[in-house]
């Protein structure tokens, strides 16, 4: 894209995040913490999908861009997942959690690989005795290629694990070192490929616009990507934060500035063309994946817990835990859920969610809204959706809204204008 023509970018710069995330939220109240409590005290009579999701936020150091709270204290591993497991299971004890079924199982963090074998032997069986996992539970196993040996991986491969998520991040070395990351690309590529070897699939991140980083390294990476033949990829823009060491380097000087809104474009279109051409389609919040699970609608719901858990989905409400390791320990010990911040959504606020779904890339059928909420889409958001197709981002094609090509690289933005409707046509 010629970087001095602007003339038809529909926004003057790409969102990264979507609203209503964890960032949005309050801390628990009183009455939402009694809400949410009654609430799990029902029966579960709907039938959508289903995601458990225990965190391991640990890791054996932390990168250079990485802004998530992570703890490296070996120490506290054995603790933790056993306070991990105490509030599991009085989600598991509950009448609603009891009467649900659950399709996907995903262990997130951190880096869950840190874990010795029998731990990860005893979490994944700890879930399949507590919850009610369907026939077909598709698993996933968040992994760091520095500590997956090949003795985890035939161990994660003979307990039924389907999927590995990896960060890869860069396959280039310089770029690796500048991330910090713990072993080299060569290295990272031999652990792929004995997973691959042991029929596990793989998801893999890349990173893009990086300090430096040139249309070549990263058309490097996808064809790298590609090679492996690995199953899906996350492409995600970096996203510098204050205060992590990547950043300072940059405000130091001692990096290149990412900050370059027509690269960042340039390259998630290089990615974009490239895996649509080798049969990926683009799904989720930021993926390429040949996965048929990753095709179909997602999980409406997401039970989990742990430190830094920031994806609780449970009826109306969203959910996330305390961070820091020791004082989540200390919450569980006492009792207590070990929440950080709750929210209980509004029907506005659940009709938005609802037109989210257009950002992951899952169209939103007309009639299935109205019948949920008593209007068609374009009544309840007649000038976001007026603005959309003006802008060629979204069409109404067979009664459906959907991201068109062009909205693709925009869809955080397209998700920020169900925000931006004036409160008149609150429901």
């Amino acid at each position: 894209m010629a970087e001095g023509n602007h003339d038809d970018w529909p926004y003057d710069t790409i969102e990264h995040w979507p609203p209503m995330t964890y960032r949005n939220r309050a801390a628990p109240t009183e009455e939402t913490l009694k809400a949410f409590t009654g609430f799990l005290q029902k029966e579960n009579t709907a039938t959508q999908k289903k995601q458990l999701q225990p965190w391991i936020p640990f890791c054996e150091g932390k990168c250079n861009f990485c802004y998530f709270p992570v703890d490296w204290g070996k120490q506290n591993i054995k603790p933790y997942i056993s306070a991990m497991e105490k509030a599991l299971t009085a989600y598991a004890k509950s009448k609603y959690i009891q009467s649900s079924v659950f399709d996907e199982l995903y262990i997130g963090g951190g880096s869950p690989t840190v874990l010795e074998n029998e731990q990860i032997i005893d979490l994944l069986r700890f879930c399949r005795d507590e919850f009610k996992l369907s026939e077909k539970c598709f698993m996933k196993f968040t992994a760091c290629t520095n500590n997956l040996t090949e003795n985890k991986i035939e161990l994660l491969a003979s307990e039924r694990v389907n999927q590995l998520d990896i960060g890869i991040q860069t396959f280039n070395e310089t770029l690796r070192r500048n991330l910090a990351m713990r072993d080299t690309g060569i290295e990272a590529i031999g652990k792929l490929k004995e997973a691959k070897k042991r029929g596990l699939m793989l998801s893999i991140d890349l990173l893009y616009n990086l300090p430096g980083q040139t249309v070549e390294q990263w058309r490097a990476d996808l064809k790298q990507a590609l090679d492996l033949d690995v199953e899906s990829v996350d492409c995600y823009p970096l996203d510098l934060y204050s205060g992590t060491p990547l950043s300072d380097k940059i405000n130091n000087g001692e990096l290149p500035s990412n900050h370059n809104v027509g690269k960042e474009l340039e390259l998630y279109l290089e990615a974009y063309n490239l895996f649509k051409k080798n049969g990926y389609r683009p799904t989720c919040h930021n993926r390429f994946s040949r996965i048929k699970e990753d095709l179909e609608k997602p999980s409406s719901e997401v039970i989990g817990t742990g430190a830094g858990f920031f994806m609780g989905r449970l009826g109306s409400f969203q959910y996330s835990d305390i961070e820091n390791v020791k004082e989540y320990m200390t919450a569980v010990q006492d009792g207590m859920l070990p929440l950080d911040r709750l929210a209980e959504l509004s029907k506005l606020d659940e009709m938005k969610k609802a037109m989210m779904l257009v950002y992951i890339r899952v169209p939103v059928e007309r009639e299935e809204f109205r019948n949920r909420f008593g209007k068609f889409p374009e009544e309840a958001f007649p000038r976001a959706i007026a603005t959309l197709k003006r802008k060629g981002l979204i069409d109404d094609e067979d009664g459906k809204f959907a991201l068109t090509e062009k909205g693709d690289p925009w869809r955080f933005n397209v998700a920020w204008e169900f925000f931006k409707e004036p409160q008149s046509n609150k429901p």
